[in-house]
């Protein structure tokens, strides 16, 4: 799990890169900036685990209307503010998003003494509950932010994650982490959440998330991953990103895949202090293809689903990015 968010860089091949005409791909769903104004609290807190405050932020559309609620769950070591290009663009097309601090944030420091305090699957239960907390405290961050007030339509819920926080929004979508003193599986199932973004998120990790750990997965729900997705001495074959999309039930499960693209997207996303050069195109694609899917299952938008159709991202983007489904 220590290694889930941070870890040698490989040394990879030269990948596909993005040739189309920018006016190509801003055609497509959810390319650009959506027509909302983003309004961002980056320092609040609500109650959370044992009493202690659980740091959060809230991002939710300027204009007056209700908007489907997105939780986000970092990755481990990061923190709730390195995902800002992501969440904003998400804010843009119509969202809430609500994003905490889980105990593991923050450092390697910080995240290694929490995993040995709480253990693993103490920290994987624990974020979980960060997640329903922010769920359950929609009300209280009203009444912090009164222009919050009535945003944030709590019928319409999504989880969303990346790297280890993927897993985190897989267990609201009905994933499962391994007890291994008594080889049961833990369930955390909502039935709030309608849908799952689940970005890079890991395969088999020691021994509380395995290969079993999807097949109660039923909520619909989009992974993404890259060919550069890859760690020395953990995940070798980007590929091992793809097990919880061919390991859950079929049905409303998709995968992005993107040439080149690797676990941080360069240094957009997670550990923003990378010294790599952006990954601009496969964050385009992230965009693009996290907003369609959202506006598909929770807007119940015809139009974005048109990107889940057979070849589509394939031939716009001439074989840089591809959807898999089942």
């Amino acid at each position: 799990m220590l290694v889930t968010a941070c870890g040698p860089d490989p040394e990879l091949p030269a990948a596909q890169p993005l040739t189309v005409a920018p006016e190509v791909i801003n055609d497509v769903h959810g390319a650009v900036p959506g027509p909302y104004s983003v309004i961002a609290h980056k320092v609040l807190s609500i109650e959370g685990e044992d009493g202690a405050a659980l740091a959060t932020s809230l991002y939710y559309p300027a204009e007056d209307s209700q908007h489907p609620l997105l939780l986000f769950s970092h990755g481990n070591w990061s923190d709730r503010l390195s995902y800002d290009r992501l969440i904003e663009h998400w804010v843009s097309h119509g969202y809430v998003v609500l994003a905490a601090n889980h105990s593991d944030c923050c450092s390697p420091v910080k995240g290694i003494f929490n995993s040995l305090r709480f253990g693993q699957l103490g920290l994987i239960n624990r974020r979980v509950r960060d997640l329903e907390l922010l769920l359950a405290n929609v009300t209280t961050l009203e009444g912090q932010i009164p222009a919050f007030a009535g945003k944030a339509d709590v019928s319409k819920v999504a989880a969303t994650g990346h790297s280890f926080g993927a897993f985190s929004a897989q267990q609201l979508g009905g994933a499962s982490a391994l007890n291994p003193d008594n080889d049961e599986y833990q369930y955390h199932p909502n039935p709030r959440v309608s849908a799952v973004v689940a970005l890079n998120p890991p395969g088999p990790m020691f021994d509380t998330i395995t290969a079993d750990s999807w097949r109660g997965m039923t909520a619909p729900t989009l992974i993404s991953t890259g060919t550069w997705d890859v760690q020395k001495g953990f995940w070798e074959d980007w590929k091992m990103h793809l097990m919880s999309w061919e390991n859950s039930p079929a049905g409303n499960k998709y995968a992005l895949v993107v040439n080149g693209a690797d676990h941080y997207l360069g240094n957009l996303i997670c550990r923003t202090e990378r010294e790599h050069p952006p990954q601009e195109d496969a964050l385009k694609m992230v965009q693009l293809t996290t907003t369609a899917f959202l506006d598909t299952i929770l807007k119940n938008d015809k139009g974005a689903g048109l990107i889940f159709a057979d070849n589509y991202l394939a031939e716009k983007t001439q074989g840089y990015a591809k959807i898999l489904r089942r």
